[in-house]
């Protein structure tokens, strides 16, 4: 067997075995010229191996500077949930209130360098058609990385954007969005407690009812809405749901002469149940909302042991979920 023939079966490379083989056949072909085809697919085949072998670890340290259209880190979307363990054998809750595996989302890192593996030219433009790319590109490596959209809240952010399509103020909307910001993260991080905290519900018993009632995660709907929309887990809701802030909050002020208001355990899951509730009293799903999610991620640590240490990190309404 000569060289040619031993290079091309140990490639898995089509491509140089379409190079390589025809020169084990060709008449006329001298030694010296044969060895040389052959140490020229040979370092070619190499090179492509290192190539493929180091091209995540790199991006992920190095920060991905290319990705042909700027810093890959600031491309990607920020994925909305805890990484996973890598050694979990279980379950746990995801931030859309399902169970995903439990080393379920990768890093960002992980993902990002991914995103740079698959994509020589990741947009990074501010419009509408390159925002929905960059997430529809993320959500592939999660799943290239064997992990399920659930594991994540990028998909309720896409559906946010591709809602947008339709919207003949969508330019007017955008131009208020950060680089990868949609409007779900616009709700989810201010909304219309924080925007009225000022002068909210005083009451309620226990503090201001606008820093005390959870954000529900998701823009209002269209009170005179009567066809569905997507809502931020993936599902059809009524186009009217959720309700605004202001509405829940008012709702949750009316039902709760005591809200609760402290940091432990208990009192954040009451509040996700009574604001819940006042969403179900308005006459939207919880689906409308990231709060089922939110509050799962919280009931799921009654029975962790660093519990105490991980709320001590959290926010008031703050969840392992977000």
């Amino acid at each position: 067997m000569n060289y040619c023939h031993i290079i091309a079966r140990i490639s898995r490379h089509k491509q140089y075995r379409d190079e390589v083989e025809p020169c084990m056949y060709r008449r006329g072909v001298s030694s010296r010229t044969r060895k040389l085809v052959i140490g020229g697919a040979a370092a070619a085949l190499l090179g492509s191996a290192l190539a493929v072998g180091t091209g995540m670890s790199q991006a992920a340290e190095q920060g991905n500077a290319g990705a042909g259209s700027g810093n890959i880190n600031a491309l990607v979307p920020a994925l909305g949930f805890s990484p996973g363990n890598p050694d979990a054998t279980a379950d746990r809750v995801g931030p859309t209130g399902v169970n995903v595996p439990g080393r379920c989302p990768p890093t960002q890192a992980q993902v990002n360098a991914q995103v740079a593996l698959k994509n020589a030219n990741l947009p990074s433009g501010t419009d509408l058609e390159s925002r929905i790319q960059r997430f529809e590109k993320t959500l592939s490596a999660i799943q290239d990385l064997k992990c399920p959209a659930s594991s994540t809240t990028l998909l309720g952010r896409l559906n946010s954007l591709t809602a947008l399509r339709g919207n003949a103020d969508r330019d007017n909307i955008l131009r208020g969005l950060g680089l990868n910001e949609t409007p779900a993260d616009r709700a989810a991080g201010s909304g219309d407690a924080a925007a009225s905290g000022a002068t909210g519900n005083a009451g309620a018993g226990s503090g201001n009812i606008n820093a005390l009632v959870p954000a529900l995660g998701f823009s209002p709907g269209n009170p005179d809405a009567t066809a569905d929309r997507v809502g931020p887990t993936g599902v059809n809701v009524p186009g009217r749901c959720p309700p605004t802030q202001a509405q829940v909050n008012a709702q949750v002020a009316l039902k709760n002469a005591n809200l609760p208001s402290g940091t432990d355990l208990e009192s954040r899951i009451q509040r996700f149940e009574k604001t819940l509730s006042a969403i179900q009293d308005l006459k939207c799903p919880a689906s409308s909302t990231t709060l089922l999610g939110r509050l799962n991620s919280l009931t799921a640590l009654r029975g962790n042991a660093d519990r105490d240490n991980i709320l001590r990190g959290l926010g008031l309404n703050e969840t392992p979920a977000g």
